[in-house]
């Protein structure tokens, strides 16, 4: 093999800031990225669940694992972490875009303020956090910004699947999701021939491990996948080393669809 490719998805001497980084998906994205060889800076508003994944992880090689409690909806004190970062490692070549704010509510209890705070949450900061990265990125013509969406940001929600749960994905989960995939393009098309990578990852069905869900639930939820079973974390794994690395030097404007065929009905 020409050896020009081995090292295609190494990602030593990178860095890498992830937002949402100690959550269900945040830590499979998390620590793959370190696995690969990036200093990884994670971002959350729990500090014991986030230095909880540090300490299990940190030991295992030289590159860094470091945790910042932050509200990254605060675009203040995100630009105080980027600066920070930047001036103790020298500079930023990946951002992934996680952090959601996780609101189930019935549609009578969505009210003006209730949207709006949603949006902000689930959305908004996606636009703060890359606009504060930008400027550097922009500077050095390298870079790759990764968001985090999902399949219900290009699909209708099938209703039949909650049935069991009485419960359904609130319309602002949605939105925000498909708000994240056109900003994904948009990024895209205006960064490019500056040498900056934008792309989108849509997972399908990931549900936490919060407990026993309803057995009707979740059969419904399987059957409904051609793979026959729900996604895990570390199914991610795979697209967001990727997207993160030099073997998609020539992909931008994408979305990577994770779902077991979810979508291919």
């Amino acid at each position: 093999m020409n050896s020009q490719y081995k090292s295609l998805f190494s990602l030593h001497n990178k860095v890498a800031i992830v937002t949402g980084a100690a959550g269900h998906l945040g830590s499979a994205i998390s620590i793959c990225l370190y696995e690969f060889g990036a200093t990884v800076i994670l971002l959350g508003r729990t500090e014991q669940t986030l230095k909880n994944l540090v300490s299990k992880y940190q030991p295992l090689q030289q590159n860094k694992l470091e945790y910042i409690v932050c509200d990254v909806t605060k675009s203040k004190d995100f630009k105080r972490i980027v600066e920070n970062v930047i001036f103790k490692y020298g500079g930023i070549d990946i951002l992934v875009n996680n952090a959601y704010g996780k609101q189930d509510l019935e549609l009578k209890e969505i009210t003006k303020e209730v949207w709006d705070h949603a949006l902000e949450m689930s959305l908004s900061h996606y636009f703060t956090c890359t606009k504060e990265v930008s400027p550097y990125l922009l500077k050095e013509k390298s870079g790759s910004i990764i968001n985090i969406a999902s399949i219900y940001g290009f699909l209708g929600t099938d209703q039949r699947v909650y049935s069991p749960l009485k419960k359904n994905t609130p319309p602002h989960y949605s939105v925000a999701k498909g708000g994240i995939l056109q900003m994904t393009r948009y990024f895209a098309t205006l960064w490019a021939e500056e040498g900056i990578r934008v792309n989108a990852i849509s997972p399908g069905v990931f549900p936490p491990k919060k407990g026993p869900e309803k057995p009707d639930y979740m059969h419904e939820l399987t059957t409904r996948i051609p793979m026959g079973r729900i996604g895990q974390p570390e199914d991610l794994a795979g697209a967001i080393i990727l997207l993160a690395s030099d073997a998609s030097s020539y992909i931008t404007g994408q979305n990577i669809v994770v779902d077991g065929g979810w979508s291919v009905w």
